[in-house]
């Protein structure tokens, strides 16, 4: 089964520029003048092999990015009737140990807590799909957490 990669317009957006970044990053790496020869007197050239590594790390890369943009589905809001659970793309206000927090859940490949992000795939994220403003859960990971959810919105 092909792996489904959740991103809202914005990170679609992160992907194309990056993938034709690294495109263009190809195109002058492979007709300049950048290539080593392979051969330096009777042994293999160090910088060519240097060279081959590079290569191989930038193709992996567009692969990945190819890979991404053959399988992403955009996050949009649910219908009008589902908007009061939690879905990807919700921006959801909770509270935690007696403190509020607020976070957007979306694909793992945007994900960045540091901002407020968190995956459908992550213990809290998990937890959380499908349910309703005023619903517990707990989450367990080194510790038990409970959150309650205190608003969802969607943008």
């Amino acid at each position: 089964m092909t792996e489904v990669y959740h991103l809202t317009k914005e990170g679609l957006n992160r992907i194309k520029e990056e993938h034709e970044r690294l495109l263009e990053l190809r195109r002058k790496k492979t007709l300049g003048e950048e290539v080593p020869s392979s051969w330096h007197s009777e042994e293999v050239n160090p910088d060519y092999l240097a060279y081959q590594e590079d290569m191989n790390l930038l193709e992996a890369k567009i692969e990945e990015y190819e890979a991404i943009l053959r399988n992403v589905e955009i996050i949009k809001p649910p219908e009008k009737e589902k908007r009061n659970e939690v879905q990807l793309g919700a921006v959801i206000k909770v509270e935690v140990d007696k403190e509020q927090d607020e976070f957007t859940l979306v694909g793992s490949l945007e994900a960045n807590p540091m901002v407020g992000k968190i995956s459908n795939e992550s213990p809290v994220g998990h937890a959380l799909i499908g349910r309703r403003v005023g619903e517990e859960v707990v989450v367990n990971s080194s510790i038990q957490i409970r959150y309650r959810i205190l608003h969802i919105s969607y943008e």
